[in-house]
């Protein structure tokens, strides 16, 4: 069995000991569970407007205590303040999170407090890095909180597996960057980590003694003596030109590493025990059990994700209606035609529901594939190698001249006749602008949410005629929208609101409630 595989393994089992010891602690946090529920239905509501990975949202949640509390108190109250306020909102258990955890969080936070200290916070430079170590230091507490080492062992497995199959024909990323943005790319679409994560893992792997370092320790003065040049090494990795084309050349491979790690976690001894002798069917089964979970999860997270998305853009396009195109119609055109506005509020999420509807779920012939890449991986089929090159003719000379000639004429042609018809169905300039807005962001996020299902499927489906035709139409009102959602400030309203308006006061309440009712309890134990 190889090494790698065998570290996995040997993980799972020592995780699942030390989380067994874990539960038998009795020196814990605790906190009322009347005011934990308040705390769980608002981060509950509060998610709902968030589009990010259900993994990241206790990472989320760290961050906004961290930026909220920063600065305004010491490294051990903020770190009391910050447990409570987990266990408040559900992140972690109540009454199983061991006291000497403050201490932990306490000193991950003097060691970041040093790294803050040497920031100017006033100019450009110093926001931007401060907004930097906020992310890499919700990580590492998000680690504290909950080693991933399981995670890191499934991610080092499919790097060595990977490494050792890609045949490199570009030269378009240098021989000495290769192995990183192959590591990169893995950790997103084998972990699903985001730019946070990302940039945590790279700067452990530039500064390995920077995980178990303390406010004293060397590595801690190095990195703030040269902290602008660390911040812009890492990014320069995370944002090489290619990382997105190695991501999508790998991100197909996942689902394999993903339905390995399932049997494990689920019987750690068995699936060790069926790799050494060899016994391919019983893994097999067990992988076609695990793929069949996966699809039905699948299945359930597309439909969480289009009934919040849909919601989302009905509650958005309500509001702007009511602000904007009404007022607009009614003060400055002195009409009242209620059409554009009906079809700008009810089109983008009817839209966005029947491209959500219509995703396809990965059928057994996906999971005969997967079988074949895996039997290949555990030495007992046959190999496969996998090659990364980019050479694209039309990037060049007259075709490139050609071929976006082409491309924007075809969006010139779709706007215009989407243009025609609103002019048909009178509305005016500004829902029209409203309504192509809209077009371009739903059809965007919708193909977004549709090839959420290439983390299931190994190979890229045939297009055929019909898809052939719906590129050439769509893809570049797809492209308007991707340009847009890039570009377009990234404050979201209503987040925007919960986070800096009610917040703060509300956790204030909250911390008030359970200080009263702890008052109470020891008055009646008194009597």
């Amino acid at each position: 069995m190889d090494k790698s595989l065998e570290h996995l393994l040997a993980t799972i089992i020592q995780m699942r000991r030390e989380g067994e010891v874990a539960e038998k602690e009795e020196d814990v946090i605790k906190v009322s569970d009347t005011v934990s529920v308040a705390a769980s239905a608002y981060e509950n509501v509060r998610n709902t407007l968030e589009y990010d990975e259900e993994h990241l949202l206790r990472r989320n949640a760290i961050r906004r205590v961290l930026k909220r509390r920063l600065g305004e108190q010491t490294s051990v109250d903020l770190s009391t303040k910050l447990l409570q306020e987990l266990i408040w909102a559900r992140y972690l258990p109540n009454g199983k999170v061991h006291t000497r955890m403050i201490g932990k969080v306490a000193d991950v936070l003097e060691k970041y407090t040093y790294l803050f200290g040497t920031l100017t916070p006033d100019t450009q430079e110093g926001q931007k890095v401060y907004a930097w170590l906020l992310d890499v230091l919700s990580v590492e507490i998000e680690y504290v909180l909950g080693p991933a080492c399981i995670d890191e062992a499934l991610a080092s497995y499919a790097y060595q597996e990977l490494k050792k199959r890609v045949d490199w024909q570009t030269r378009v990323i240098r021989e000495e960057d290769r192995d990183l943005q192959l590591y990169i790319a893995l950790h997103r679409a084998v972990l699903k980590s985001n730019r946070a994560t990302l940039r945590y893992r790279v700067l452990t792997l530039y500064y390995p003694l920077w995980r178990k370092a303390g406010l004293g320790d060397a590595v801690v003065k190095e990195i703030a003596m040269s902290l602008v040049k660390v911040v812009d090494s890492v990014e320069a990795q995370i944002n090489h030109p290619m990382q997105d084309a190695v991501y999508r050349f790998v991100r197909r491979h996942a689902v394999v590493f993903h339905l390995l790690a399932d049997i494990a976690k689920d019987s750690p001894e068995a699936c060790a025990k069926a790799l050494a002798m060899g016994d391919t069917a019983m893994i097999d089964t067990a992988i076609g059990k695990a793929a069949e979970e996966r699809y039905t999860e699948f299945r359930a997270k597309l439909k969480r994700t289009v009934v919040r998305a849909a919601f989302f853009l009905l509650l958005t396009k309500s509001i702007l209606a009511i602000l904007v195109e009404y007022p607009y119609e009614l003060l400055v055109l002195h009409t009242t035609d209620y059409l554009p506005l009906t079809v700008n509020i009810l089109f983008p999420p009817i839209l966005l529901a029947f491209i959500g509807v219509t995703v396809k779920v990965p059928k057994k012939d996906n999971t005969t594939k997967v079988l074949n890449e895996l039997h290949a991986l555990l030495g007992v089929g046959e190999d496969f190698s996998l090659v990364f090159k980019r050479r694209r003719p039309w990037e060049k000379g007259a075709m490139w001249w050609i071929f976006n000639g082409l491309y924007s004429a075809v969006l010139v042609i779709s706007v215009g006749l989407i243009v025609w018809g609103l002019l048909s169905l009178h509305f005016n300039a500004l829902s029209i602008f409203f309504f192509i807005f809209f077009l371009s962001l739903v059809t965007y996020f919708g193909l977004h949410i549709r090839n959420s299902r290439r983390e299931l499927v190994v190979t890229d489906p045939a297009r055929g005629f019909f898809g052939t035709i719906s590129d050439i139409v769509i893809l570049p009102i797809v492209r308007a929208g991707r340009w847009v959602a890039l570009r377009a400030p990234k404050i979201n309203i209503f987040l925007f609101f919960f986070d800096f308006i009610i917040e703060a006061p509300f956790k204030a309440a909250i911390g008030i409630i359970e200080s009263w009712l702890a008052f109470l309890k020891e008055k009646r134990e008194e009597v």
